[in-house]
C-alpha cells in the first residue's frame, strides 16, 4: 500500500501545543511564498501536496508552516528544504509538533478509478481456447454458472478502448494463474481463478504469457494499471479434484495428502467462525490451506508474485486475507514491495478481501480495523458498501444519517482511509441492482432483509446515486464489471440464496457507452484524476438529514461540494461552504447552483446528485 519514498520527518519543539491549532498554512518557493490552507486530514493531522521547481534566487526549494497564515510567529527558524522538480506531500502532526515529507510518485492509488474484470465472464477474445484442456469444464451457451463461459485475456485486450473512454485508469482482474483441470463433484470448474495449482502458469482457458504481456503493453501505453488477484492463503480443494497438488511452472510440488514437508496446514475445517485462530489456521471450506510460517511454501508464494510483478503488474488485491496471519502479510508485501521497487514500480499497491471489514465491524472483524492499519495492505471497505446499500433500501429505516456518520467514523479509525478500496458490487455479494429490484428476503449471509421491491427505473437512479458516492468520497473508488448497465441477477443458487454466488457473476451484459451510469462514472474519474480534493482532501459534512445529505471534499484551494437526496424533491440551504462566491455548474448536468458567502441553495430531486468544484482559473 506504501507508495511513497519518507525523505525525512523534523520534529518542531518550538510549536505551541496540539490545542492552539484550528488551521495550518503552508508556504514557500512551490508557490511563490503565498499563503495557502493546507487540509485537515484527521484532528491534529495537515497535509497538503505541492510540486517544487527551482529555489528562491541561489537558495533551495524550501518551504514553512504557519498556524495563523500571517506569519508573525517566528518559527520555524529555518525553512524545510527539499529537492528540485519533485512534488512532495507535506504533513503535518499537531499534536506531536512534526512535520513528515515524503516524494509523491507517479503512481498513487488514490487518484485511480479502478474496475473489477471478471476474465471468465467479460469478453470472449479467442474461441479456440473456451475448452482448454477439458471440454466438461466449458458451458457453450452459458447456462451452467459453474463452468467456464469463454472471457480471456484477449477480450479485455479488446475492450480496453471501452474502458478507457469511461475513465478506467486501473483494473483489477481476477486470479489468470493456471486452474485445476476437472470438475469438482458438484460440476463446479475453476473458472473464478481461486482453484490455483500452478502460480506460475497463465491458464490455458485464459490464454498465454504472449496475450498477458499484450494486455500489460497495452495498459501501459494507455497509462492504466493492472492489478492482479492473488491467493496466497490456498491452493484448491483437497477432499476432490487434485487434492491440493501444487506445481512451479509444470514441476510438481506437492498435494494436500502426500504433503511430507508442511507447506499446508492440516487442522481440519473451520467449525467456529467466531475463532480467531481456526480462521487463520484451518480449511477455508475445503481447501488446501497454505501455511506461510514454512520457508518453503512462503518462497512459493513470494516468487508466485515476483513473476507477475515483472509481466507487468502495478499492484496486487490478496484474497481472504482475513484468513492469514498479519505477520505474513507484512513480510511479503515488504518483500514485494522493495522488488517492485527495484523493477521501476515504487508505487506498488496491496489491498485485500476481509469480509465484512469496516470501520463498524464487530467480533473478530474487527480485527480489520489494526489490519488495515498495519500490515501493509488496505481492505475493501464492506462496511461502507453495506452502510450504502441499507440507506439506498432505506432498510430499518437508514438513510443519510447513516452513511455520514460511517464517513466520518472511517476517518477515525483507518489511519488513512482514502487507502481502502470503495465499492457498490462485488463477485462475494449480489448486486446492489438485484438486491433493491428483488422481493425476496435471502441473499446470502448477513443479508436477511428485504429486498427494496424498487423498479428497474427508480432502482437505475439509485444505482447511480451510489455510484457517486464511492466516486467522491474517501477511498480508491472500484466499479464491478456490469455495473455501468445496472447488472441484476434473480436466479436463486444452491444455499437458497437469490442472486449470489455464482449468479452474481453473469457475462458482461453490454458494452453500450451511453448509458447513464457510464456517462457518470466517465464524468466523475476526470474529477476525481484532476482534483485532489477528490483524492485525498477532508470529508466535512454541510447538511444533513435522513434523506438530504450535502458534504465538501476540502483541499484548501481546491474544493468540491457534493449534494443527494434520497427522499421527495426538496431544496437546502447549505453554509459554510468552502466554495467562493459565485455561479457553478452541475458536474453531472442540470440546475445550476450560486453560492454567497459561502452559502448555497440547492434544489434536489429525488436520487439527484449534484457536484460543484471551485470554480477553475
Amino acid at each position: 500500500m506504501k507508495n511513497k519514498l519518507v525523505l525525512f520527518s523534523v520534529l518542531l519543539a518550538s510549536l505551541p501545543a496540539a490545542a492552539d491549532w484550528n488551521q495550518a498554512y503552508f508556504r514557500g518557493t512551490a508557490n511563490n511564498w503565498q499563503t495557502e490552507s493546507m487540509v485537515k486530514v484527521k484532528p491534529n493531522h495537515w497535509q497538503i501536496v505541492k510540486k517544487f521547481n527551482t529555489g528562491d534566487g541561489s537558495n533551495p526549494p524550501s518551504f514553512k508552516i504557519d498556524r495563523f497564515g500571517d506569519w508573525s510567529e517566528n518559527y520555524p527558524l529555518t525553512n524545510f528544504v527539499v529537492d528540485p522538480n519533485k512534488t512532495y506531500e507535506i504533513n503535518f502532526y499537531a499534536d506531536t509538533n512534526s512535520v513528515v515529507v515524503h516524494e509523491k510518485l507517479a503512481f498513487d492509488m488514490r487518484d485511480e478509478t479502478m474496475y473489477f474484470v471478471f476474465l471468465d465472464r467479460f469478453s470472449d477474445g479467442d474461441s479456440a481456447n473456451n475448452t482448454g484442456n477439458n471440454a466438461q469444464t466449458y458451458s457453450a451457451d452459458r447456462s451452467d454458472y459453474k463452468k467456464y463461459f469463454g472471457g480471456d485475456i484477449k477480450g479485455l485486450l479488446g475492450k480496453l478502448d471501452y474502458l478507457k473512454d469511461m475513465g478506467i485508469t486501473s483494473i483489477w482482474i481476477t486470479p489468470p494463474v493456471n486452474n485445476v483441470d476437472q470438475l469438482n463433484k458438484d460440476g463446479s470448474a475453476g473458472y473464478h481463478g481461486y482453484w490455483g495449482r500452478d502460480f506460475f502458469q497463465v491458464d490455458e482457458h485464459l490464454g498465454t504469457i504472449d496475450d498477458f504481456r499484450a494486455l500489460s503493453q497495452k495498459m501501459d501505453d494507455y497509462d492504466m494499471k493492472l492489478v492482479l488477484d492473488y491467493a496466497p492463503n490456498h491452493s484448491n480443494p483437497n477432499d476432490e479434484n487434485e487434492y491440493g497438488a501444487l506445481y512451479k511452472n509444470g514441476v510438481y510440488q506437492t498435494n494436500f495428502d502426500g504433503d511430507t514437508q508442511n507447506w499446508y496446514h492440516h487442522n481440519g475445517g473451520v467449525t467456529d467462525w467466531n475463532d480467531y485462530y481456526q480462521v487463520r489456521n484451518h480449511n477455508l471450506f475445503n481447501l488446501s490451506d497454505f501455511d506461510q510460517s514454512n520457508e518453503k511454501t512462503y518462497q512459493y508464494l513470494v516468487e508466485g508474485a515476483k513473476f507477475w510483478i515483472d509481466l507487468g503488474v502495478d499492484g496486487i488485491r490478496i484474497d481472504a486475507i482475513k484468513h492469514m496471519d498479519k505477520s505474513f502479510i507484512q513480510r511479503w508485501t515488504g518483500d514485494l514491495n522493495n522488488y517492485a521497487k527495484a523493477k521501476g514500480k515504487p508505487g506498488f499497491y496491496f489491498f485485500g478481501e476481509w469480509m465484512d471489514a469496516g470501520a463498524t465491524a464487530t467480533g473478530i472483524n474487527a480485527k480489520s480495523i489494526d489490519f488495515a492499519n498495519t500490515s501493509g495492505s488496505a481492505l475493501l471497505d464492506f462496511g461502507l458498501r453495506n452502510t450504502i446499500e441499507d440507506a439506498l433500501l432505506r432498510a430499518n429505516g437508514t438513510g443519510m444519517y447513516a452513511i455520514n456518520e460511517y464517513m466520518k467514523v472511517r476517518d477515525t479509525k483507518f489511519t488513512s482511509s482514502d487507502w481502502q478500496v470503495v465499492f457498490l458490487d462485488n463477485h462475494d455479494a449480489p448486486r446492489l441492482s438485484t438486491v433493491l429490484r428483488s422481493d425476496a428476503t435471502n441473499f446470502g449471509p448477513g443479508k436477511d432483509k428485504w429486498g427494496g421491491r424498487q423498479s428497474a427505473p427508480f432502482a437505475q437512479d439509485r444505482v447511480e446515486l451510489g455510484l457517486a458516492l464511492i466516486m467522491t468520497s474517501r477511498g480508491v473508488p472500484c466499479i464491478y464489471y456490469g455495473t455501468e448497465h445496472y447488472a441484476a441477477n434473480f436466479t436463486t443458487n444452491g444455499f437458497g440464496q437469490v442472486g449470489n454466488d455464482p449468479y452474481n457473476r453473469e457475462m458482461m451484459p453490454s458494452f453500450d457507452t451511453n448509458t447513464p451510469a457510464y456517462q457518470m462514472i466517465k464524468k466523475l474519474s476526470k474529477l476525481r484524476k484532476e482534483s485532489y480534493a477528490i483524492q485525498q482532501g477532508s470529508y466535512i459534512e454541510r447538511w444533513v438529514s435522513n434523506d438530504v445529505l450535502v458534504y465538501e471534499r476540502n483541499a484548501g484551494d481546491d474544493v468540491v461540494v457534493v449534494a443527494m437526496n434520497l427522499g421527495n424533491s426538496t431544496s437546502v440551504n447549505a453554509i459554510n461552504l468552502g466554495l467562493a462566491n459565485g455561479t457553478y455548474d452541475n458536474i453531472l448536468g442540470g440546475d445550476q447552483v450560486v453560492v454567497t458567502d459561502g452559502s448555497g441553495t440547492f434544489n434536489l430531486d429525488q436520487n439527484e446528485v449534484v457536484v460543484l468544484r471551485t470554480l477553475q482559473q
